[in-house]
């Protein structure tokens, strides 16, 4: 079924997360040509280092040029930023604010007191979501989250719950807790309480790689929908697998090795003529070693690639490196 967060309505309820380092202008656009995903962030950008000037939004860079719909997350601690943030996006006709209380990573919390280290306030919380509602006028303002600073202090209902009542239209909930990074399994239990809980729709994150986690994600706690982060670094087409899934009708193959390949070269010569050579080159390093995850040979390929000088270096690593389907049906015989 279609998803709706406010007056936007999404064609799949499948959604990619905001990856930092990843979800750039190139990884976007090859999401949505396989198709699936209903709504693609950009990474996450800082509010007040774009309002006060401190940090250039590189990570709003092509943000024009792409397709709708399109969403952009947001992180902060203080209103003025986050209104400011949110009135600036919707002059650049982004579809959905997302405001992030979930970042685990040490910086942000320690440092900024924001991201997860948030889910110990969620007064504070409401008035976040708040300021960006009167930011973003008729835009929906969506909120990330997750289940709490620990197990012991579980707060995403109550989270959940003041961002709704200050206006946000969804609720995404990455069901582990900020101490618990992203190694822990996933407790969809606790994601369903917040399903419970509010009346806006809830998106459920972690651990979510496959059409059946998906299923199984959805049918154990009422979710509206699922968003795919880490998964989708290595398998970009897996949000159409996972919508035809959740549609009932064939899930598609993932490409052949040789499509992989061809993918592979196509994203580096993308970002070489957006990056220039060899930043490019070095730019495109940690994209090409989550290609080939789990398969065969993977791990020889990544030591290459990831000193890849230059694209002739780039070129002759994967022809020399990336298996091809003849080569696995030579070792499988």
């Amino acid at each position: 079924m279609p998803l709706t967060i406010g007056s936007l309505e999404l064609e799949a309820p499948v959604l990619a997360a905001p990856i930092a380092g990843f979800s750039d202008f190139i990884f976007r656009g090859l999401v949505r040509e396989f198709g699936g995903c209903g709504l693609i962030y950009t990474e996450m950008v800082s509010a007040g280092g774009w309002i006060d000037g401190r940090i250039e939004p590189r990570r709003l860079r092509g943000v024009t040029e792409e397709p709708r719909p399109l969403g952009v997350q947001l992180w902060d601690r203080e209103e003025r930023p986050i209104e400011e943030a949110a009135k600036r996006l919707v002059d650049l006709d982004i579809s959905v604010v997302d405001l992030n209380f979930g970042c685990p990573k040490k910086r942000i919390m320690g440092k900024h007191a924001a991201g997860a280290q948030l889910l110990r306030d969620p007064a504070t919380i409401g008035r976040l979501v708040a300021a960006a509602v009167r930011g973003a006028g008729s835009t929906p303002v969506t909120a990330k989250i997750r289940l709490g600073p620990t197990m012991g202090m579980r707060t995403a209902v109550a989270v959940a719950k003041a961002a709704a009542d200050n206006g946000a239209q969804a609720v995404t909930v990455h069901g582990r807790t900020a101490d618990q990074g992203y190694g822990s399994p996933c407790h969809r239990q606790e994601i369903g309480e917040v399903v419970d809980a509010v009346t806006v729709p809830v998106i459920a994150n972690g651990d979510i790689c496959d059409p059946e986690s998906a299923r199984k994600t959805i049918e154990e706690t009422g979710a509206a929908g699922v968003m795919v982060a880490r998964a989708a670094l290595n398998k970009p087409w897996v949000f159409s697998q996972i919508s035809a899934a959740l549609e009932g009708v064939e899930i598609p193959p993932a490409p052949s090795l040789d499509e992989q390949r061809t993918l592979l070269l196509r994203h580096h010569a993308l970002v070489v003529d957006r990056e220039g050579d060899p930043h490019g080159t070095v730019v495109m390093r940690k994209f090409a070693c989550r290609y080939l995850a789990g398969m065969p040979g993977s791990r020889t390929f990544r030591q290459h690639v990831s000193q890849a000088a230059d694209t002739a270096d780039f070129r002759r690593i994967v022809a020399e490196y990336f298996p091809t389907e003849e080569s696995q049906v030579t070792q499988a015989a």
